[in-house]
């Protein structure tokens, strides 16, 4: 099977071009479309990558501009789909963020005269295509095919241009994605290598930023090479700012330009070593960059359903495995987190992009579970991170602390790998750490009166984003600190942590049924409109006292204590006032905060009805199939990972406690093939008897012929491996 790339051929005096299918051994390469959420609020890129790769060739089509932001409109990962104009293709991406960045350095093939901005090589495009481990496109502005594909820490591009006409490959150091641009160092060192760095940062406004460093090399020489420095053409070698390199061909040759850029946080050289380990022909590296996807999701392998449902999944376990991405380089040299140092990892990997306020809810659970060896990595890597800053991450960019988000979510990942199995590290030093910082303002903006009061009061709304909210994250960040305190015998430190831990008790409104903010003296917040949303700025947006969502979205935000929260409603009351959230449309998944809520009824015994039928319609409703697929940004893979665990059934409402919530599966017949080194078991299945799209009822469930009787699943019963059968029904039982 093949793929036509080149529409304006024939005009360009060109042989159709036909893009090779993912060799036959990964069939699941196939199945990935990677350009669902590169639309609406995904902001998801469409470009190639292999799973946690530092390179990630993606094509630009517009830079966010401060215009762009004050009006709330962003393209985060550089890519819009339906964009009139490519302009490049970038580097380094970031999945489904909520503020751009990264994006360097990019490439830009043209033919004709030297290209001087970014607004001359931008070209009209066509007969896009993309799979996991590739993607290609006819610039027809140019006649230029640009194909690409990626191993871990290198691009490989391969350029087909209309033969006669002048050709160029731009290398531009300037314009990534980031608020921080015209900051690039080039040098040509000849007719087939460009070297250099380039900045970045500003990461929703807090991030300080960096520079990535890397070496571009040619198969083909070129006819002649240079700079462009402020648009200014030059013979010279250097550039520096605003600047670009080029190589130039007179005639473009009849076959393909192939072109390497190997990619270092850390130096030029340690690039050019990245390089050399892992340079290949563009065929076999796309190859290879298939069949190591389909080697990670093969990991899961489903039956039944629609192809539609099985893209679906297989995209979202696909943005599930972009993030976090390797930060070491080949001999395991990285930046050491929020100093101005490098590290040696030895023979592990290091990481970074870690989005932990989204990401603990549902990527790193999902991580632990399929990916354990992966996890593990990550987990030593928040372990050196914690222990040279002195405090554990929260939003982690290139070994920088950018915190534009609320709570102390890094306890919650450590606490739930530790809880389920992934205790290959010392945690002792790491606890000590947390510990310590969860009791300094520094850390914590609003722990003195959190520590005082039992809450943040909306007095300091003015320097705590979401009053309300920062307390429910901290008191869920308390519970999983308890959870390490206990594995690790320090008895005394667990009742005042587990008193923190019910620190949502004191923000309980009865009348309304939600978590209300209150001021200093005890008193609720008036007036109260718990719908209220306001913020003109889109990365403020929130009810007065909540972070990104209205008083309903964080109205049942007690994972840790969803039996004591029902207790406070009363069970009625909290499955009434739970569905009224799902009848009136205020359940919305484009964020986190209510992401569980389809499965807090599996608490109350009799209803688990409804988190059946909820989990179905969020799954139909919220993910499609086209570039709008996805419901808000993907957080690093977040979104994606919620409909992965929806998709098999059942959901960590919990990190941190090690057990799963049922749901009701989309496919009939689910295998997780389990982890040799971390796993008992060989495979877990998951038998969906009667399953279909009005068959979203589960009315018996069996794990190992033997009665389930609660809706939960012990991580260890899916590790020790197994097969749970449930018998789908149209009605609820």
């Amino acid at each position: 099977m093949t793929l036509s790339l080149c529409a304006g051929c024939a005009e360009s005096g060109r042989t159709r071009y036909e893009v090779p299918s993912p060799p036959v051994g990964a069939p699941l390469a196939a199945e990935v479309d990677p350009f669902i959420g590169t639309a609406a609020d995904g902001m998801t890129f469409p470009g190639a990558l292999v799973p946690w790769g530092m390179a990630s060739p993606s094509p630009h089509t517009k830079l966010t501009t401060a215009a762009d932001a004050l009006e709330g409109v962003f393209v985060n990962g550089g890519y819009r789909h339906g964009d009139p104009q490519i302009h490049g293709f970038g580097l380094t991406h970031l999945s489904g963020v909520g503020c751009p960045d990264l994006g360097l350095p990019v490439i830009a093939p043209t033919s004709g005269p030297t290209p001087t901005s970014f607004e001359v090589y931008g070209s009209a495009y066509r007969s896009e295509v993309a799979y996991a481990g590739y993607y290609g496109v006819e610039l027809s502005d140019m006649d230029v095919v640009a194909e690409m594909t990626a191993t871990p820490r290198t691009a490989v591009f391969r350029f087909w241009f209309a033969q006669g006409q002048p050709a160029h490959i731009t290398l531009d150091g300037a314009r990534g994605i980031s608020w921080v641009r015209n900051q690039a160092d080039l040098e040509v060192l000849g007719p087939n290598e460009i070297v250099g760095s380039a900045a970045f940062g500003g990461f929703c406004v807090s991030g300080g930023g960096g520079r990535l460093y890397f070496v571009a090399r040619a198969d083909r020489a070129a006819d002649s090479f240079g700079v462009v420095e402020d648009g200014t053409v030059s013979t010279e070698t250097r550039a520096t700012g605003d600047a670009m390199a080029f190589w130039r061909y007179e005639a473009a040759p009849p076959e393909p330009v192939v072109m390497w850029v190997g990619l270092s946080w850390v130096s030029i050289e340690q690039a050019r070593a990245n390089l050399d380990a892992e340079q290949l022909p563009f065929d076999e590296a796309r190859d290879a960059a298939a069949m190591v996807w389909q080697q990670h999701l093969e990991r899961i392998e489903v039956a039944g359903g629609s192809d539609e449902d099985r893209v679906r999944f297989y995209t979202a376990l696909y943005h599930a495995l972009i993030h976090p991405s390797i930060l070491s380089d080949v001999d395991g040299t990285y930046p050491i987190f929020t100093r101005d140092q490098t590290g040696q990892a030895g023979g592990e990997t290091r990481y970074t992009v870690f989005s932990l306020w989204d990401t603990y809810r549902t990527l790193h659970p999902l991580l632990t579970l399929v990916y354990p060896k992966t996890q593990l990595e990550i987990v030593k890597g928040m372990q050196d991170m914690t222990l040279h800053a002195n405090a554990p991450p929260k939003w982690e960019l290139i070994g920088d602390e950018v915190q534009p988000m609320v709570g102390d979510p890094a306890l919650i990942v450590f606490a739930d790998s530790y809880a389920k199995g992934l205790t290959d590290f010392d945690l002792g030093p790491v606890y000590d750490v947390m510990r310590d910082a969860a009791k300094r303002e520094e850390h914590r903006p609003g722990d003195t009166e959190y520590l005082d009061l039992g809450f943040v009061p909306m007095e300091r709304a003015d320097t705590v984003w979401g009053p309300v909210s920062t307390t429910l994250e901290y008191a869920l960040a308390d519970w999983a600190l308890a959870q390490l305190a206990e594995a690790l015998g320090r008895n005394d430190d667990v009742p005042g942590l587990l008193q923190r831990a019910e620190s949502y008790r004191g923000l309980y409104d009865d009348e309304t049924g939600t978590l209300r903010p209150r001021n200093a003296d005890g008193s609720f917040l008036e007036p109260f409109d718990p719908d209220a949303i306001e913020g003109s700025f889109a990365l403020r947006l929130g009810g007065p006292g909540y972070v990104e969502g209205t008083a309903w979205q964080y109205a049942f935000f007690v994972q840790h204590d969803v039996d004591g929260l029902i207790a406070l409603h009363g069970k009625q009351a909290f499955v009434d006032r739970l569905t009224w959230v799902f009848d009136t449309d205020r359940f919305v998944l484009w964020n986190e905060p209510d992401m569980a809520y389809p499965y807090l009824f599996t608490f109350v015994p009799g209803a688990e009805h409804h988190t059946q039928r909820q989990a179905r319609i969020a799954m139909e409703r919220f993910f499609g199939r086209g570039p709008d697929g996805l419901p808000g940004n993907d957080d690093a893979g977040t979104l994606s990972a919620w409909f992965v665990f929806s998709a098999m059934g059942f959901y960590p409402v919990t990190p941190g406690l090690s057990e799963y919530r049922l749901g009701s599966p989309l496919f009939e017949r689910i295998t997780l093939r389990l982890s040799p080194d971390h796993h008992d078991g060989e495979t877990f299945v998951i038998e969906a008897d009667g399953n279909g799209p009005d068959s979203v009822f589960v009315t018996s469930a069996a794990l190992d012929d033997q009665p389930l009787s609660t809706p939960v699943l012990s991580h260890q019963a899916i590790t020790r491996g197994g097969t749970l059968r449930l018998q789908m029904s149209q009605t609820p039982r």
